[in-house]
């Protein structure tokens, strides 16, 4: 089985988005990459956070000075500086963002493995437009569009995944990473995709 940390390894004692808990996935040997999620700031700055609000603080109205003093989020380019060869598998969480300035940050760090997917099509559309140089995908996309698929990779809910819908993908060249995970002797059952995971046993 492969697996990504979902949003890092975490425990006890290192938080969810943090770059301790990115280097505690890069550390671990069963772990084959980890799950970040970014966000813009009001100053167009990409922190990485899950929710849209931190306590009564909306991110996108905030600047990335006011939220590293306040609550000490990490920016992209810190994570994709980090000393890995593995996966970092980058959710963008806004449906608009500055599409050439993430696009140059991320092409800084043309020598990792970077995945970039986002549940918005637009967005992963307009990277594509701009020759983005990393891998590209979208999740849920066979739920949530006609279109035909045209991207590296695709992220899919995992109990709504089959087999065959999988080898479909991979006769394409398209690779399969599965999320929602919840009892995990009983779901990782597929083999030759990325299991999103919560924890490593």
């Amino acid at each position: 089985m492969k697996f990504i940390a979902h949003r890092g390894l975490r425990n006890e004692q290192i938080k969810e988005n943090t770059l301790e808990a990115f280097q505690n996935a890069i550390k671990n040997e069963k772990i084959d990459g980890f799950e970040l999620d970014i966000r813009k700031t009001f100053d167009h700055q990409f922190v990485v956070n899950h929710n849209a609000f931190i306590k009564e603080d909306l991110i996108k109205n905030k600047t990335y000075k006011y939220l590293k003093k306040k609550y000490h989020l990490p920016l992209l380019r810190e994570v994709l500086a980090l000393n890995t060869t593995k996966i970092i598998l980058i959710e963008i969480k806004d449906n608009t963002i500055c599409y050439d300035k993430l696009s140059k940050i991320l092409n800084a760090f043309s020598d990792k493995k970077i995945y970039v997917m986002s549940f918005h099509n637009k967005v992963i559309a307009e990277l594509k437009k701009r020759g983005f140089k990393q891998k590209l995908g979208i999740l849920n996309y066979v739920f949530n569009s006609e279109e035909e698929y045209s991207y590296d990779f695709i992220c899919l809910l995992n109990n709504l995944t089959t087999q065959k819908l999988v080898e479909e993908y991979h006769k394409k060249g398209i690779e399969v990473f599965l999320y929602g995970v919840l009892n995990e002797k009983k779901d990782l059952k597929i083999e030759d995709v990325y299991y999103i995971v919560d924890k490593i046993d």
